[in-house]
């Protein structure tokens, strides 16, 4: 059957001719030129195979790339030295009839020999490859960019096989840990080793999860150089499972710059809230002195009539228990005024989350005013609040914001003819409101609109910085809530909008 089919192998030679999609020439390597081409390839590049032969020997200088005629002379030398059936590969640049340069990945095996076994011609198959070679080309280009950019950033690259515990890094990654690119030992020992022991087991539970539920993962961590230097390490992974392996793939980089500056700024914020705390109380410390005097005068008053009472020897049960009682009472409020004080001018801002009374956050923020406002006739408002409504919150911040706003009425007020203050508690859902409004007629559009920037304020020079409302705003987002100038009211209204529950993940400010 086979000898039927192959027996016209001139047939068979120029039906395989026609069909194939490839240029197929011969190359004479005594002559340096191509002798025959296929049908197919002088489609492609546009010579006749009179043409190429018309070339002779200036061939190569006519038809290739100048930067690729040294590689093709030695792929001549290495033709003559082939054995039968071996096959040599290269990629050169070819240039058609008119002009343009094709890539072609070309396959040359031995197609005569002379009497000494010499090889005399080559059988080239030549395969355009410019559509390939223009994408590795691009490739190229954006892998130099991606790695320009990573090192501007100074990011590195990891690649980690979760089966076998393996790592692989760039150049980048061993500078970001402080470890020496030759290494002897295992890498995932060495970072093990490196590594703050509380960052490596949250680490390794966030791994997990991800594992689990197929998603990327963020983790922060500490390591420690070979000269003790503590830095901050910050990756992103991701983790990708195919023909059943696992690997995760990201890029880390040395964070311990930006989390000192979060921590000077941390720090130059809480110093600057406590100062705007310490300026509050120094504005109220008349009215505390009042608070404090008033109780201490019938302290004293108490005292001297039990005096009076042993020296005349007028001694009165009822009158001793009444004046008892009273110096217990206002020995009571005198405490409550100092611990408020005392908690006040504590700095609050990473205090746990507590459930408080409304009502509680109320009383004890007044405490620091009341007389202050009795004494310049101001009248204060208060509604009649469920002692059972409660608010998880951070209770001296929130009385922070209170205090505030109950500042700000006084200032804006005090030399009105009609005076007063109104705080006022409204429950919602799952939230709830505490409103404080005075008897100004309001704030006008245009300030309004800047009231909660930072530094802004229409207080004269030297009574106020500018930082209560925008501090205050801070707080009441990082409580999940919000503080609000109400609009078309007929007078003026802050509202506090504070979520009744907070959870774990809520913000600082």
């Amino acid at each position: 059957m086979e000898k039927k089919y192959l027996a016209d192998s001139a047939n068979i030679f120029d039906k395989i001719n026609k069909a194939i999609s490839h240029a197929v020439y011969i190359f004479d390597l005594e002559k340096q030129m191509v002798v025959w081409s296929n049908e197919r390839g002088q489609e492609l590049y546009g010579y006749s195979n009179e043409q190429i032969r018309e070339m002779g020997t200036d061939y190569y200088a006519k038809v290739m790339h100048p930067d690729d005629i040294p590689l093709l002379y030695e792929a001549g030398l290495k033709s003559k030295t082939l054995k039968d059936g071996e096959v040599l590969v290269l990629e050169y640049r070819f240039k058609d009839s008119a002009g343009n340069y094709h890539w072609i990945n070309d396959r040359v095996t031995v197609f005569t020999r002379n009497e000494h076994g010499d090889a005399t011609a080559v059988l080239g198959v030549a395969t355009d490859v410019s559509e390939r070679k223009a994408y590795e080309d691009t490739l190229k280009k954006t892998i130099d960019k991606l790695n320009l950019s990573l090192s501007a950033a100074n990011l590195g690259t990891w690649e980690w096989n979760l089966d076998d515990n393996s790592l692989v890094w760039d150049e980048r990654m061993y500078k970001i840990h402080g470890i020496p690119a030759r290494l002897s030992s295992s890498l995932v020992q060495e970072v093990r080793s490196r590594t703050h022991p509380e960052d490596l087991e949250a680490n390794a539970a966030k791994i997990r999860e991800a594992m689990e539920k197929k998603q990327d993962f963020y983790l922060t961590y500490r390591v420690t150089y070979e000269n003790q230097e503590v830095h901050h390490i910050r990756c992103y992974g991701k983790i990708l499972s195919y023909s059943g392996t696992h690997r995760a793939y990201g890029v880390a980089w040395d964070s311990t710059e930006e989390v000192l500056t979060e921590r000077q700024i941390a720090e130059a914020r809480a110093k600057l809230i406590s100062s705007t705390k310490m300026a509050a109380l120094g504005e109220m410390s008349g009215g505390i002195a009042h608070e404090i005097n008033n109780p201490l005068t019938v302290i004293q008053a108490r005292a001297f009539q039990l005096s009076q009472m042993v020296e005349t020897n007028n001694i009165d049960p009822e009158k001793i228990k009444q004046a008892s009682e009273s110096i217990s009472r206002t020995a009571d409020k005198i405490a409550r005024i100092i611990k408020s004080l005392r908690s006040f001018a504590r700095e609050g801002t990473y205090d746990p989350f507590e459930v408080v009374p409304v009502k509680q956050i109320i009383e004890e923020t007044l405490e620091f005013c009341r007389t202050r406002f009795y004494n310049h006739g101001i009248e204060i408002e208060i509604p009649d609040i469920d002692p059972d409504l409660e608010v998880e919150c951070r209770l001296i911040q929130i009385e922070q914001v209170l205090l505030n706003l109950l500042n700000n009425s006084f200032d804006a007020i005090q030399h009105l003819e009609n005076k007063w203050i109104r705080v006022t508690v409204k429950e919602l859902v799952d939230a709830i409101e505490i409103s404080v409004t005075d008897s100004g007629k309001g704030i006008a559009d245009t300030i309004a609109e800047q009231i909660m920037l930072p530094f802004f304020t229409t207080k004269e020079v030297g009574k106020g910085t500018g930082l209560g409302l925008s501090i205050s705003s801070g707080i009441m987002r990082s409580h999940k809530g919000s503080l609000t100038l109400a609009q078309g009211t007929e007078n003026t209204t802050f509202v506090i909008h504070l979520p009744k529950w907070q959870n774990e993940e809520a913000l600082h400010y």
